[in-house]
């Protein structure tokens, strides 16, 4: 027992100094505690990132650590890991700030800290988190007194709901990508002199880019325009008092809840337009910055008039109204198989043709068969055969090994494939790349964004594929933006996408629906300021693009084509026709935004046409595409860079490639009181009712015994027009007047029924046309095949309205 006792006892005192050595840095960790928030008050847009602020504080020991988000934590093949690097000094509290593409419909984020050994210390989860589809506007409102804009929610403009997002100037963002959230920004007495630099210039390429910013006034103004003297559309003096503004009153039409004095700031318009103002005195003045707007209230909306007004919800509407569409190029690739085969597409990677391999394996059959045999029999060596043969094929292996290995090469390859979508004489671009990182060789490697970009794996279905299935480590944040751990097999290419804003390429443009000579003309005038070749450059206007070709630097080119004549004289509209059904505008017009049909055999352009599919997706629901009324789009290629991206080793060559839409606003120069008819091109359609009836479009229509109902509204420059004639254009497939007609009804809008139509192939005018007519001018036609053929078809069918402008 004497010798057991002493070795107990050491037994003991190790085991202590284990568990001492086990249970310490927990211990010196007791004083880390952690807190996070993320999204806009919660709020966030499906398919847009969502910033995330970690708040550390350290009470104990200096630590070091990582800050991270898993998202889909419980799927193997989904899961993707958000991280960064930590120091925490004892006593410090640091904030951390992650960017994540949360999942659909994800309530909270949980965030953990570990230790630099991966072991976890702390978490805790986020405030709770509400998704928001596309159509839904959000306000941003930075206010000391909140309960003043709830109303906001019933200001909804074009979009189907609204939501208000408390926020600080803290959690305003300091890289633009997360502001794609937002749709309009008000600043109500916050001292915007806080702003760093980085969250102005995110700020400035979020309004650039469609973003509105409404900046208030009243005894405050000063505080809250601090930090955007030169880009306020007004020159502020001071605050004054007002009795009354009947201006306001008359121009809303609801009298002020709270009589005066009002104090409003006192101010000159610089630059813009004066949407509200009292004898040239500015109330709400406007400047449009590339595709958004700065806004300045002179008025404090937390105190009389507006504080309560009845035609709040009626003022802050002409605000809402300005809010761009959502453009259909701006989100990112709508089909992520193509979007995937764009980024594959390698130019300076080929395989042999195939008269090479041809040729490889008529030389392989000639070497072991004739010329083995005839070397053989020479030497009267036969029996050798069983030896030389084999000894052959694994010569050719080897020079088949050899070439392959000398075709791939030994250096990696990233292929950037980028949509730059902007206005013309704007500062900044929403961009969106799809990355293609090929490796010749199995390697490990990480890419690296710089300039503010946001990158992610993609995947067919938009989300990541791979990450937890070891294929990546994690989206690393700090000074750039570090995917880490690409694991790339032999010979393998794996998709990225990255978002940023960056400077919009110099292009300047005017573009005018114009009566001339009783045809509507189409004026473009377009110039490339930039130092940048814009190759194969096309407009696309009215789903219809006009080929422009090369526009070197300094060029300039202006087109004028005819839209429709006015009034109308044969069926069928010169000029711009909707595309070809089942397609979207830019599949549907490949020759002129490529320069050529012949796109599949070279790797250049099919890669530029997987893009055009990839944007376009499948085939939009039947109906006219939700192309703006307002602009004309310019778009050309470039062989130029948007996202700044590296990789971690030095044998990379890059290929970039950027497609650039330039929005061009449009103006209207025609003439109330003329005599216009309505081109086809000009006419939004939709199908309310079918039976029997695919890939249905108002152009190559086929009906094959079934029937359809179109409905027809003009654009709202014609919405208004007095109608005096109708009639209905059918055009036959090939000109072929001796096809069988469908029968043809109209939609009668005082009856609420369909009534038939003697129709003819070409024009046939409808007698009594105001029966037909509906609000906004709208007319609905029903097409059907009661005959007992199978291949009933029209060329293009649509309602030719005439009238005059008002």
């Amino acid at each position: 027992m004497r010798h057991r006792f002493p070795k107990s006892i050491g037994l003991i005192l190790i085991l202590s100094l284990l568990l001492g050595a086990w249970t310490q840095p927990g211990a010196a960790q007791s004083g880390l505690t952690m807190a996070a928030r993320a999204g806009f008050d919660g709020f966030y847009k499906s398919g847009q990132w969502v910033p995330v602020y970690v708040t550390l504080s350290n009470s104990s020991l200096s630590v070091e650590g990582t800050v991270q988000i898993v998202t889909n934590p419980a799927s193997s093949s989904e899961r993707l890991v958000y991280d960064a690097p930590v120091s925490l000094p004892t006593q410090s509290r640091k904030l951390v700030t992650l960017y994540v593409q949360a999942p659909n419909f994800t309530n909270t984020l949980q965030v953990e800290f570990l230790d630099e050994n991966g072991k976890l210390v702390v978490e805790t989860a986020t405030n709770s988190l509400s998704q928001l589809l596309p159509d839904a506007l959000l306000y941003g409102v930075v206010t000391p007194e909140p309960g003043e804009f709830g109303f906001l929610e019933n200001v909804t403009g074009a979009y189907k709901e609204a939501k208000v997002a408390f926020l600080t100037l803290g959690e305003l963002p300091e890289t633009a990508v997360p502001w794609n959230n937002l749709d309009v920004l008000i600043i109500h007495d916050s001292d915007t002199g806080q702003l760093t630099p980085a969250q102005k210039e995110a700020l400035h390429a979020w309004v650039e880019t469609g973003g509105q910013l409404v900046l208030t006034g009243g005894a405050n103004w000063q505080k809250t325009t601090a930090a955007f003297g030169d880009k306020l559309p007004v020159t502020i003096s001071g605050s004054e008092s007002v009795d009354d503004l009947p201006a306001l009153v008359t121009a809303v039409g609801e009298p002020f809840r709270d009589p005066g004095p009002y104090v409003i700031a006192n101010s000159s318009l610089a630059r813009g337009e004066l949407l509200f103002h009292q004898n040239g005195l500015p109330i709400l003045a406007r400047q449009p910055q590339g595709r958004g707007a700065v806004y300045f209230l002179a008025l404090d909306p937390a105190l009389a008039p507006l504080q309560d007004w009845d035609g709040s919800e009626l003022f802050w509407a002409g605000i809402a109204a300005q809010v761009p569409a959502r453009s259909l190029w701006g989100a990112g690739p709508q089909n992520g198989y193509a979007a995937k085969n764009a980024a594959a597409s390698l130019p300076s990677v080929s395989l042999p043709s195939a008269w090479q391999l041809g040729g490889l394996l008529l030389v392989y059959i000639v070497v072991i068969g004739p010329i083995n045999y005839w070397m053989l029999q020479r030497r009267n060596k036969l029996e050798r055969a069983w030896l030389t043969i084999p000894a052959l094929v694994l010569v050719f292996s080897g020079i088949a090994y050899l070439v392959g290995f000398q075709i791939r090469g030994t250096t990696v390859l990233v292929n950037q494939m980028a949509v730059a979508y902007s206005a013309v004489d704007s500062d900044y671009a929403r961009v969106y790349s799809l990355l293609g990182l090929f490796s010749p060789q199995r390697s490990t490697r990480d890419l690296v964004f710089g300039d503010g970009a946001l990158a992610r794996p993609f995947g067919s279905d938009f989300g990541p594929d791979f990450g937890g299935n070891g294929r990546i480590n994690s989206i690393q944040y700090g000074r750039d933006v570090t995917i880490t751990g690409i694991r790339l097999d032999t010979a393998e290419t794996q998709t990225f996408t990255a978002q940023n804003s960056v400077p919009a390429i110099n292009v300047s443009g005017e573009a005018a629906l114009n009566l001339k000579d009783g045809s509507l003309t189409l004026d473009v005038t377009v110039q490339n300021n930039s130092e940048i070749l814009l190759e194969t450059a096309s407009l696309l206007f009215g789903s219809t693009a006009v080929e422009l070709g090369d526009l070197a630097a300094g060029q300039s080119e202006t087109i004028s084509h005819v839209v429709g004549s006015a009034p109308a004289g044969s069926g069928s509209s010169p000029g711009f026709r909707p595309v070809r059904p089942g397609y979207a505008p830019l599949v549907g017009n490949t020759e002129a935004i490529l320069g050529t049909f012949d796109y599949y055999d070279d790797r250049v352009l099919y890669g530029r046409y997987q893009l055009l599919e990839a944007l376009d997706g499948e085939a939009y629901n039947p109906g006219s595409l939700p192309l703006s009324e307002s602009a004309v789009y310019l778009l050309a290629w470039a062989d130029s860079a948007q996202i700044d991206v590296t990789t971690d080793q030095n044998n990379t060559e890059r290929t970039d490639t950027t497609l650039y839409f330039i929005e061009i606003p449009l103006r209207q120069n025609i003439v109330s009181g003329k005599r216009i008819s309505v081109p086809a091109a000009l006419l939004q359609w939709e199908v309310i009712a079918d039976s029997g009836v695919y890939d249905i479009a108002i152009q190559d229509l086929f009906l094959n015994q079934g029937w359809v109902e179109f409905e027809y509204t003009p654009w709202p420059e014609f919405q208004t027009m007095q109608v005096r004639e109708l009639a209905l254009v059918l055009e036959a497939p090939n000109g072929d007047t001796s096809a069988i007609m469908p029968d043809v009804r109209l939609w009668n809008w005082q009856k609420e029924v369909w009534d038939n139509v003697r129709a003819g192939w070409g024009e046939t005018a409808v007698a009594e046309p105001n029966p037909y007519i509906g609000p906004n001018n709208t007319v609905r036609i029903r097409l059907e095949d009661s005959s007992t053929y199978y291949d009933k078809t029209l060329d293009i069918v649509y309602p030719l309205l005439t009238g005059d402008l008002e």
